[in-house]
Parts: structure tokens; C-alpha cells; sequence
């Protein structure tokens, strides 16, 4: 029922590459005359050879298949070929409409290949609606139910019935045209119950369906595929498109039957099987078969599917035919089934894929881009049409413009299959409203579950960890719990074991009867009249991880590809010149006003934060530390790091001071280091007695984990739970958990200042404490652009703007209950980081979650340049976090304002997804609008003048501005750590050529990583942590590898 309608699907033959809409001339009717009884004896050899090929391959399948021939489960194989049919269907309505002329690419940049398309268009066709055929009738299979009934009438015949009535006559029918005219006349229609725009496939699929449960379901299904041919073959004789059945497209389904009927009947499990692997060999021999031998076969073109005997390339040879040749006719069907169905299942088991891939999921939802992509192409080519495209006539130009439109393809079918998308037509393809309507209330109810699941499931210690269970809210209902409020006090052996907390008098914990051994969850529920310093229960569902956004990674390069674009292509539409003349109307004072704000507001930044940063070397005053002590556990992270290394980063944490209990270390070490334990034994000897305690934890990657930094601290915090909550009773909120690298400097007052911001809130529970990041200790033995990148990162850091939410970065101090709270680390996210101060904004309903505190930790930069690619890469990855914001949205019952709150400020945040997009097309704007100015100084408008050069100044003193806050910091706060100092003339060059190696390192180890990732997410999957080189043998080993270049 598309635009192209029966000749959007062609047929056999030379002559068939327009389909109904090709002119035959003499040459061809001469073809015909000699070739009508040639065609009819091959069409009934090749119909008798399908038929042996056919039962052979029932029977063959057909033993010991023991249960039903088709898949009872999902099989992600079926998914495969639903995804490609729709490709198919998609990709070559885009060559068919420009073919015609319908769509405007063939006056482009595609002039002149119709030599390339029509064969193109012509092999799609073999293969593309038999495929769908096909695998509607795979899934058609099974016995006859009143579930399988009433799911065909909820998912296919009211859908279907919504569509060709309403959606498409009225809404769908209006977008193509963009016509107010267009939406008037289709409402008054069907407001007076003439709306109707057919949708053949779903028509058809609802004769075929209700046709099984009806009469082929009561035969065998040999029996049941002969019936099924002969009807469509005899069906093929007689035209219901010109009669008053015309509405129901009989035509298309009896054309389309054989397909259906071959993939009823076919033992797909059995031969999924039974096949070898899928390889890519097969394919050359289908793409021979579809472009060479097929075509050579039948010199006349075979009755195609899309209509009756005389359309769709027969209908030039069916009026000539009388007699026998017109009895055997119905010949020519069954042998353009075979020439279709041999390549067609040779695809599909012999090539397709038959395990997950990151588009699997697309499979299972291709209705939709099956009934919008001409509305989206449509869309996409008037587009087109106000862009400037060159006129391309080149062969090779051609192929690159028909690769180009692939991830364009792509691109609709994950936008039309995603689930925004799917919601806003839920109305439509999901009418559980239409049983709301006809039903009672109380009958509404028993369409329920008669019981519903735990509201919280048990969360596995992960990890090598001995696993504990957690609280069953369910059991709580039962009475499998009782609760027990406990009187605050100091801690008691018997209040340790029901784990009371002394700073919590109205803390109520609940415990199993009966039993002796608290869990984590146990010690976290709360009273219903809760106080100010209570604990709370974790959430009731379990924070939703990164697996579930996988499936949203290939979304994401090619929506930065149109975020990017999309500015600079409205750019292009406008003109720098139209812009110039725009900007030059604006009066000044709309121009340098908000110029001369914001270059005042920097200096205004710098005070601020010198003021905050200024007295950091020394203690917090006592004041801000009155009250009960926290104790401190301070996490390094460490896998095989240099000793010397760790040794300095130990002797940071036990020199800390102003504190009023001496720390926790915490070693958290990989199961799979060998010198973990030589590597522990030489922290805990520079320790000595200067630490409470010494602990050294073991991780074991555990299945559903990736390897990295943020799975190693997820297992050694649930073991600190464990020791220091459950088992000894301390408060988990009474704990602060300082989270460092293996190769961080801490200075002395990290730990006072962060029990100081810690008290000084109202509640500082809920918060996540982070100093500026600091990578210069060994800032000299960088190159010049790493020392760049390192400047830029630090000095934004340090220098935030307090307007924006706040994230960390590697080092951050939070408290153990929240750490509960959150479900500790996500075992699969890379930026651990970033990742969990989005978790603890979930957790406070999108409030700003992380506190800047001012003492700074040190830490090494990477000095390769490989190495720090490679460290930006890692970096870089953080902008998958936006697909676990589709994920949450999905999967995670949050309210919106919740959601939307974290969502914002994860794409406000700096290297943040959309950040970076906003970066790269800034960065090429800039250059494009600067070079548009220079080049035309002299004829621009005075204002344009003023304003570029205005622009300039402003720039010029954010520079100096940038420089000023780096000297201050360098005088001011680096003088506590054992930093590296560049030469003077390291300063010089670096200063002096600032503005070109800030370019060249925002391009390097920004945009490049970026796209690099975007790359890897949609082709490859999960990055793998790469741990970045530490210390000064780093430094030896680039001055090796410089000597040896």
C-alpha cells in the first residue's frame, strides 16, 4: 500500500526493472512472442524441481523433531531476519522513489545510477518481502489456543483496524503532506466514517493468521502447504482489486501466500540445528543467483506477488497466453517462489547471525519502521532539498552516496523502534485501553496477577564475597520479621548483634525471628517516624545498571553525528553572510553588555575561590569538627602499581592530621596480581602504627562484571560493610570512605576538612564530598600537549562555575550508609565516578549531591602520549552515560522531575555527551564564522566590526584571566606536594603558544577519544579498562621510547 505500491517489489527478468511502471517496447513484445513457451516449460521444471527440494527438506528437517517446528522461545535468529527484511524494506524504497522520481537524489549527488540501482533494486526484491513473509508465518505456527486468539486480536486485528482507519488515514496521510488542509479534510472523514487508507502486509498478515487458527491448523502441514499454493495460484487468475473486495487487498494475499505457507510449515528450530554455522561464502552465491542466473533463467518477467497474474511484470505476457499455456500459468507463480525461497532461506541459515548482537533487539520491534520510514524519507529528502548538494556523476561517487544512506537506514530503524517512539503510538498497536472500555472494574482486576513479586529481590555480594542475604520486604508482610526499637547508647555486645546504632534513638532495625546474623539490609530500615541522623532502607528496586543501556550504544554515534551537524547544517541554510547582517542589526547594548558581564564575572570567580581555597594548607577551625568523630577508611585501589608508588601514596594517608581518630586503610587488590601481597606488606610497613587498622582485600571477577577500578572498590566495600556494620555494629553513617587512586598525595587536611563539610551540613549523609583534581606531580616530565590538556582539566576543576552541578573526578569522600543505599559500585560502568554521583542524585531526588571541599589530593599525569590517548579514552567513555538515562527512563520507576533533574545535569556536565558535540560543532563554527570575517573585513556593517573585535577583547582577557588562576595556584597550593617543575622555558613555549596547543589538545585527547569511543560503543560494545601508567618509571620509559624513534 506504499507509494510504490505493486511496483515497489519486482520481478524475474531484464524486463521487470520498473516493475508495472517499466514501458515494454517491440523489442520486448518480440521477446515474448518467441520466449511464452521457453518460460511456461522452464516455470514448470523449476516448480517440480522447488517441490523435491521442498519435501526433501521437510523430511530431512522433520525427523526426530519431536516437538513443534517452530521456535517455542524467542530465537534471536528469526530477529535477525525480521531486522533484515526491514533494512530491506527501508533501504530500497529509498533507491525506488528516487528511481521514479518521486524523491529528488537522482538530479544530485546519485545522477545518473540507474545502472547501479535497478539491479540493486531488482536482487532486494528477490529476497526482501519473502523474507517477511516467511518469518510472519514462522511465528504463525503452533496450535490453536484462546491465548494464541485473543493475542491475535489485541496485537494484530484491532492494531491493524486503528491503523488503516484512523492513524493512517488521518494522522500518518497529514505529516506526509505538512497541510493543515490535508488534517481537515481526513478529520471530517472520519467524523463521518470514511476514513480508510489501506496497509496491505497488516490486512494480509490478519487473513493469513485468522486463516490458520480457521483451516490450515485442522490439516497436516504437508496438506495444509498444497492447499495453500493451489489457492493462490488458482486465486491469481481472477482480479478482487477491481472488484468490491478491493478494501481487503486479496490480491497481495494470495500473491504473498506461498511465502507465508513456506515458512507455516517449515521445522525452523530443526534446521537452525541441523545448518552449520552462519558464514559469509553463501552470500556470494545468493548475490549470483539474485543479479545473474535468475535474470538468465526466465527471459520473460514472473507474476510477482504484489497483484494478480496480470500486474506487478506479467502484464504483458499474461493477456498474449491462451490455451494450455494459460491453463499452466499458475506455473510461473510456483517458479517465482522457488527462484525467491532458495536464496531466501540460504540467507537465512547459512548467513544470518544466529547469536546476540547489538541490534538483535531492533528484531522484535520492526512494525514500526516498517510504517513510518517512507514518512521519515520522505521527511529526510525535502531536507535535502534546501541543502547545497553537488551533483555527483562519478560510478564510485555513486557507491560512496548508496554507502553513506546505510547508517542512515540504520538510524530510522533505531529511531522508530526504540521505545519512545513505540510509546507514542501505544494507543494505536497496544489497545489494552479497548478491554477498559468493555469491561467492568472488578473484571479490569483479574486480568492482574494473583500475587505480586517481592518489592525488593535479594542483591548477591558480588566479588568473591561470601553472599548475604537482604531484606524481603514481602516477608515483612508475612511476619517473617519483627522490628524492635532500640534505646540509644553506647554500643553493648547485645546491641552489636541486633545492630543498634548509638547516634540513632529512634533507629528501628528489623531481624529474622530466630536468628543470630544481621544483614546489610538489616541495619538500613527505618522507623515511620523518622528523625534527623536516622538511617533509612535502601530503594525498593535496585538502581538500574549499565547492561540495560547497552542496547541503546549503537544509537549513540549517530545521534552525536546529527547533534553536530545539525548546527552547522542550519549554519550552511542561513550563511555567514545572512548571519553577519543579523548580528550587525542587534543594537550594542544587547552585544558588549552581556560581554562586559561576563568578562567581569571571572575575576569575580577568582576571588571566590581563592577565598575558598586560600587556608586549605592548614586545619578547619575546631569549631566545624565539634561533636562524636567519624571514622575514617581511606580505599586504595591498586593493581600492579609500582611499590614505590604505593609507598608514597601510604605515607599521605598516615601523615593526616587534625584528626581525632587515626584511619582504616584499605588495600583493594585484584585476585589476579601476583604481587598484590608483596605490594601490601610494603604499604602496611611505612604505615606502621600511624593507621587504626591495616585491611587487604581480594577481588574476584564475578560473572556480569567488567574489569576495572569501579568493580575491585564494589567488592572491597561490601566486605567493609560487612566487617565493620554487621559484624562490629559501628553506624555506616558514622563512616567516611575516602576513595583515592594508587597514586595520590593526599594533603594533610584532606581528611579534617572532609569530617568538617561533613558536620557542617544539616545532613551530610547523603553527600558526596570531592577536592579539585590535581595531576601535577610529575607535571615536567609530560609533553607539551599533555602538560596542555592536564592544565585545562585541573584549572576548570578547580575554577568551577558554582552555578552548575558539581561532579568527581577519581578522588571523593562519601559515607558507608550511602554507599549501602546506592547499591555500593555498579560492577559494569567504567566511570565509576561519574556513575555513582549520578546514582546518589537518583537517591536525593535530583538534588545537587556532590560538595566541592577545597583541599586538593595529587596525583601523577599520564606522560605518553599513547598512554594518555589511551587514559582519554577512558575518560571519554563517561559519554555512555547518557543511554543509561534512556535506561532509567525505561526501566526505572522514577517520577519525571526526578529524572530530569539528573538527566540535566549530567548533559550540562563538561565531556558529557552532548557537551562534547556542543564542543566539536563550536569549534568548527568558530573557525567557519572567523575565517567568513577575516576574508570580508573590509565590506562588513561597522556593528559586525565592533562586535568581532569586541568579541576578541573579551576573549583576550579570559586568557589572561585563565593564566593569572594558574599562577595563583601554582604559588599557592602546590608548594605542599612534591611537585616536578617545569624549566623556564617549558613556561614560555607552553604560555606563549597556549591558544594553538589548547586546540591541538582538545582535538587530540578530547574530540578524537570521543569519536573513537562512539565508534568502539556501536560496533564493539563494552570498552576494556585499561589502567594507566604511574610514578617516574613512566618517564624513563617515554625517554626511552623518543630515543629509539
Amino acid at each position: 500500500d506504499s507509494k510504490g505500491g505493486a511496483a515497489a517489489q519486482v520481478g524475474v527478468g531484464p524486463d521487470s526493472k520498473g516493475g508495472a511502471a517499466t514501458p515494454v517496447g517491440p523489442a520486448a513484445h518480440t521477446i515474448l512472442g518467441a520466449g511464452v513457451s521457453q518460460t511456461t516449460w522452464s516455470s514448470v521444471v523449476v516448480s517440480a524441481v522447488g517441490a523435491v527440494v521442498a519435501g526433501a527438506l521437510y523430511v530431512f528437517a522433520s525427523q526426530d523433531a519431536g516437538d513443534a517446528p517452530g521456535p517455542k522461545e524467542r530465537s534471536l535468529l528469526l530477529d535477525h531476519a525480521k531486522l533484515l527484511g526491514s533494512f530491506l524494506v527501508i533501504y530500497g524504497h529509498f533507491m525506488y522513489y528516487n528511481l521514479t522520481g518521486e524523491f529528488s537524489e537522482m538530479k544530485t549527488w546519485l545522477n545518473g545510477a540507474q545502472d547501479i540501482m535497478w539491479p540493486a533494486v531488482h536482487a532486494r526484491g528477490m529476497v526482501m518481502m519473502p523474507l517477511i513473509c516467511f518469518v510472519s508465518g514462522v511465528c504463525s505456527q503452533g496450535s490453536v489456543s484462546a491465548t494464541r486468539l485473543r493475542r491475535f486480536l489485541m496485537n494484530l486485528v484491532f492494531p491493524t483496524m486503528l491503523w488503516v482507519f484512523v492513524a493512517k488515514p488521518v494522522i500518518y496521510d497529514s505529516m506526509m503532506t505538512m497541510s493543515t488542509d490535508t488534517l481537515y479534510q481526513r478529520v471530517n472523514a472520519l467524523w463521518t466514517l470514511k476514513a480508510f487508507h489501506e496497509e496491505w502486509y497488516l490486512q494480509a498478515l490478519v487473513l493469513w493468521r485468522g486463516s490458520t487458527f480457521i483451516l490450515w491448523s485442522n490439516f497436516h502441514p504437508a496438506v495444509a502447504f498444497i492447499l495453500m499454493l493451489a489457492t493462490s495460484c488458482l486465486g491469481g487468475y481472477h482480479h478482487f482489486d477491481q472488484s468490491q473486495l478491493a478494501w481487503l487487498k486479496l490480491d497481495e494475499a494470495l500473491g504473498f501466500l506461498p511465502y507465508f505457507a513456506v515458512g507455516y510449515v517449515t521445522p525452523f528450530k530443526k534446521i537452525e540445528q541441523l545448518l552449520p554455522k552462519p558464514s559469509f561464502f553463501p552470500a556470494v552465491l545468493i548475490l549470483a543467483w539474485t543479479i545473474f542466473a535468475a535474470p538468465a533463467l526466465f527471459p520473460t518477467a514472473l507474476p510477482d506477488g504484489h497483484g494478480w497474474y496480470g500486474c506487478c511484470g506479467a502484464e504483458k505476457s499474461f493477456p498474449l497466453v491462451t490455451g494450455a499455456e494459460y491453463s499452466l500459468f499458475w506455473t510461473r507463480r510456483l517458479a517465482k517462489v522457488s527462484c525467491d525461497v532458495m536464496p531466501m532461506l540460504a540467507l537465512v541459515f547459512l548467513v544470518l547471525p544466529r547469536s546476540a548482537t547489538s541490534v538483535s533487539w531492533i528484531g522484535s520491534e520492526t512494525l514500526h519502521p516498517y510504517l513510518f520510514h517512507i514518512l521519515v524519507l520522505t521527511w529526510v529528502n525535502r531536507g535535502l532539498e534546501l541543502l547545497p548538494i553537488p551533483k555527483v556523476t562519478s560510478e564510485m561517487g555513486h557507491v560512496a552516496v548508496l554507502l553513506l544512506h546505510v547508517p542512515l537506514v540504520l538510524l530510522i530503524q533505531f529511531t522508530l523502534a526504540s521505545k519512545i517512539f513505540r510509546w507514542v503510538w501505544k494507543w494505536c498497536f497496544e489497545p489494552a485501553w479497548l478491554l477498559d472500555l468493555v469491561l467492568e472494574p472488578e473484571q479490569r482486576t483479574t486480568r492482574l496477577p494473583a500475587a505480586l513479586p517481592p518489592l525488593a529481590a535479594p542483591v548477591p555480594v558480588q566479588s568473591g564475597v561470601d553472599r548475604g542475604s537482604v531484606l524481603n520486604l514481602g516477608a515483612i508482610r508475612s511476619g517473617e520479621y519483627e522490628s524492635e526499637a532500640l534505646p540509644a547508647g553506647k554500643r553493648t555486645p547485645d546491641t552489636v548483634a541486633s545492630g543498634a546504632s548509638d547516634s540513632n534513638p529512634r533507629l528501628v532495625f528489623a531481624h529474622r525471628k530466630q536468628a543470630s546474623e544481621s544483614s546489610f539490609a538489616s541495619t538500613m530500615r527505618m522507623s515511620t517516624g523518622r528523625s534527623r541522623g536516622s538511617c533509612r532502607w535502601t530503594p525498593s528496586l535496585p538502581i538500574t545498571g549499565m547492561k540495560e543501556a547497552r542496547v541503546y550504544y549503537p544509537l549513540l554515534l549517530p545521534l552525536f553525528l546529527v547533534c553536530t551537524t545539525l548546527p552547522l547544517l542550519t549554519l550552511a541554510w542561513i550563511g555567514p553572510a545572512t548571519l553577519v547582517q543579523i548580528m550587525a542589526s542587534i543594537p550594542p547594548y544587547l552585544v558588549l553588555g552581556p560581554m562586559a558581564v561576563a568578562v567581569l564575572v571571572t575575576p569575580g570567580l577568582l576571588a571566590y575561590h581563592t577565598h575558598r581555597l586560600g587556608g586549605t594548607v592548614e586545619a578547619p577551625p575546631a569549631e566545624h569538627r565539634e561533636g562524636e568523630p567519624l571514622t575514617h577508611v581511606v580505599v586504595v585501589v591498586e593493581y600492579k602499581e609500582p611499590v614505590d608508588v604505593l609507598e608514597r601514596t601510604m605515607e599521605s594517608i598516615a601523615a593526616q592530621s587534625d584528626i581525632d581518630s587515626r584511619p582504616i586503610v584499605v588495600v583493594a587488590t585484584e585476585g589476579r596480581d601476583p604481587e598484590r601481597h608483596a605490594a601490601a606488606a610494603a604499604m602496611q610497613t611505612v604505615a606502621g602504627d600511624r593507621i587504626q587498622r591495616f585491611i587487604m582485600t581480594e577481588h574476584k571477577l564475578s560473572e556480569g562484571e567488567t574489569v576495572g577500578k569501579h568493580s575491585n572498590e564494589n567488592a572491597a566495600m561490601r566486605q567493609i560493610y560487612r566487617q565493620l556494620v554487621e559484624e562490629e555494629g559501628m553506624d555506616p553513617f558514622e563512616i567516611l570512605i575516602t576513595i583515592v587512586d594508587a597514586d595520590s598525595i593526599l594533603s594533610q587536611t584532606y581528611l579534617s576538612w572532609a569530617e568538617a563539610s561533613y558536620k557542617r551540613q544539616q545532613d551530610g549523609r547523603r553527600l558526596i564530598y570531592s577536592g579539585p583534581i590535581n595531576t601535577y606531580r610529575n607535571f615536567s616530565d609530560g609533553n607539551i600537549l599533555v602538560q596542555m590538556m592536564e592544565i585545562m582539566r585541573n584549572n576548570a576543576d578547580i575554577f568551577y562555575d558554582p552555578r552548575q552541578a558539581y561532579h568527581p573526578q577519581s578522588n571523593y569522600t562519601l559515607s558507608l550508609g550511602l554507599c549501602a543505599e546506592l547499591g555500593f559500585w555498579s560492577v559494569d560502568s567504567i566511570p565509576e565516578d561519574i556513575h555513582t554521583a549520578a546514582k546518589a542524585m537518583l537517591n536525593n531526588y535530583g538534588s545537587l549531591t556532590t560538595m566541592p571541599i577545597p583541599p586538593l589530593i595529587s596525583n601523577d599525569l599520564v606522560a605518553g602520549f599513547s598512554d594518555r590517548y589511551v587514559q582519554a579514552k577512558r575518560h571519554q567513555w563517561a559519554i555512555t552515560e547518557i543511554a543509561w538515562y534512556v535506561a532509567l527512563a525505561e526501566h526505572q520507576p522514577l517520577t519525571f522531575p526526578g529524572w530530569a533533574a539528573v538527566a540535566g545535569a549530567e548533559m550540562s556536565r563538561a565531556g558529557s555527551f552532548f557537551n562534547a558535540s556542543k564542543v566539536l560543532s563550536g569549534y568548527i563554527a568558530t573557525g567557519w564564522m572567523s575565517w567568513y570575517i577575516v576574508s570580508n573585513w573590509a565590506t562588513l556593517p561597522a556593528n559586525a566590526q565592533m562586535y568581532f573585535i569586541a568579541g576578541l577583547v573579551a576573549w583576550l582577557c579570559s586568557w589572561g584571566m585563565f593564566w593569572i588562576c594558574e599562577a595563583w595556584v601554582w604559588r599557592n597550593l602546590m608548594p605542599q606536594f612534591p611537585i616536578k617543575k617545569p624549566s623556564v622555558l617549558n613556561w614560555i613555549i607552553l604560555v606563549g603558544l597556549s591558544p594553538i596547543w589548547q586546540l591541538l589538545a582538545t582535538l587530540v585527547f578530547f574530540v578524537l577519544p570521543t569519536l573513537h569511543v562512539l565508534v568502539h560503543a556501536a560496533f564493539w560494545g563494552e570498552l576494556s579498562y585499561v589502567c594507566a601508567p604511574k610514578g617516574d618509571q613512566q618517564a624513563e620509559e617515554v625517554k626511552k621510547q623518543r630515543a629509539q624513534q
